[in-house]
């Protein structure tokens, strides 16, 4: 009986926990009452009481402002882009639908009926590792240099209790960009290393002094090395797809070589790779193509059973498609589109896709934010509730320790599942530097 007992128990809990990666996000951007990539029907302001300093709204769904944050911080009420105005919410009444206010920390909240209004609270989703940047002394100098900052660049997992993180850091203002590396065993403690993977002098097709940096996790081969993506600025100032190889000691045993597929390389090019994966024995290869004003950009996918084939051939590709042309889309990916990263979970592929809006009243516009896609039926189809990831913004004046993290969030992402948690390694905008390199974790049971 007691084994009965505990077998039904085993079955119980597998039940509870997600099953699909969508299921693990909840809303914590909410700018539609439907969908909030179409943003047709925008939730509004329907009923006032100055008096008690509450409204309704005809978001009918309220029961999710009620959703607890992984720190118990509160929901806000926004208006404006990049969270220009910010307002918390102190109490939900889902019965009778009345939101009471708090205090407004940034902007002026226009409460009119009919005024327009998102719901916003990031931490429903994620905890930042540590609520601080990624390394206990952050490095503003290497070899002499300043530095603007240091991006996420593809993490290895190179033994059971060992991971590296590569990190290009980009010098002074946005002039040199080489890739360096960091450790941790655990993920969550890392330790920044000042010794250098590779630079542009060190590649015969990029400009002497310019940008070379790596995106995606690398993709370990059957002989254990890793296939490392890389975007290299040329001569020109173009940017222009390719790869290299490392082993496990981190060094180059494949000097970096253009990826030979014409419509992803060469002079005349302006795009760069952002994520490789293999998935049920098809290597899938995402890649972003720059625009002249760098925006309503897009991300293709191809597909091959032979990567280094088509890589240094152009020869076994299966499949080329869009994923996204910004300046065709709505809501939050009508804009840039330049990051995204690959993600299997329960044996399910998705991407998590990175993308800025073009201006207007929404906290999304500027900003970076991340949404998600799952392949089903051999199609990427959007969760409408994206973007699902969001930079804690304005919010610093409730909870100064995110005052670091008050700008959009960064490309590029690297993802990785450990001990019941999705980690997202990432940047967070601040005035000075640029960026700060930081991780995120997402509990997944």
């Amino acid at each position: 009986m007691k084994k009965l007992l505990l077998l039904l128990c085993i079955i119980f809990n597998m039940s509870l926990q997600a099953q699909n990666l969508n299921d693990i996000f909840a809303n914590c951007l909410i700018s539609d009452t439907e969908n909030n990539i179409a943003r047709k029907n925008p939730i509004r302001i329907i009923a006032i009481d100055e008096a008690n300093n509450r409204i309704k709204t005809n978001y009918t769904a309220i029961e999710n402002l009620v959703v607890k944050a992984t720190g118990n911080q509160s929901w806000f009420i926004t208006q404006s882009e990049e969270g220009s105005t910010i307002v918390e919410i102190l109490k939900v009444d889902v019965k009778s639908g009345w939101i009471t206010l708090g205090e407004t920390y940034a902007g002026f909240f226009n409460m009119d009926e009919g005024e327009t209004l998102e719901f916003f609270n990031p931490f429903v989703n994620y905890e930042i590792i540590h609520n601080k940047p990624l390394f206990e002394t952050y490095p503003t100098h290497i070899q002499d240099e300043y530095i603007n900052y240091i991006q996420a660049g593809g993490i290895i997992k190179r033994a059971e209790n060992e991971y590296v993180l590569l990190t290009p850091v980009i010098f002074g203002a946005h002039e040199k960009r080489a890739i360096y590396y960091a450790t941790s065993s655990d993920l969550e403690n890392w330790t920044f290393h000042d010794q250098k993977i590779l630079g542009t002098e060190q590649i015969p097709f990029a400009k002497a002094k310019g940008n070379v940096f790596s995106t995606g996790n690398p993709l370990e081969l059957e002989d254990s090395t890793f296939l490392v993506l890389l975007g290299v600025e040329q001569p020109n100032g173009n940017y222009t797809s390719a790869y290299m190889i490392l082993n496990k000691e981190l060094k180059i045993v494949q000097a970096p070589q253009e990826i030979k597929i014409p419509k992803w390389h060469g002079t005349n090019q302006n795009s760069f790779p952002l994520a490789i994966t293999k998935h049920n024995g098809v290597f899938r290869v995402l890649f972003h193509r720059r625009s002249a004003k760098f925006i309503e950009a897009e991300v293709h996918e191809i597909t091959t059973k032979n990567i280094l084939n088509a890589f240094d051939k152009n020869k076994g590709i299966l499949s080329s498609e869009i994923i996204q042309k910004a300046k065709n889309e709505s809501g939050y990916l009508r804009g840039k589109a330049d990051d995204a990263s690959y993600v299997t979970f329960n044996s399910e592929l998705y991407i998590v896709l990175g993308s800025e809006e073009l201006p207007s009243e929404y906290l999304t516009s500027f900003n970076r934010e991340y949404g998600l896609l799952k392949f089903e039926n051999k199609q990427w189809i959007h969760d409408k509730r994206s973007p699902l990831i969001v930079n804690p913004m304005t919010i610093h004046n409730k909870y100064p320790e995110y005052e670091w993290t008050s700008d959009h969030l960064g490309g590029f992402i690297s993802p990785i599942f450990h001990d019941d948690y999705l980690y997202l390694f990432l940047t967070f905008g601040t005035d000075n530097p640029d960026y700060l390199l930081s991780g995120i974790k997402i509990k997944t049971d």
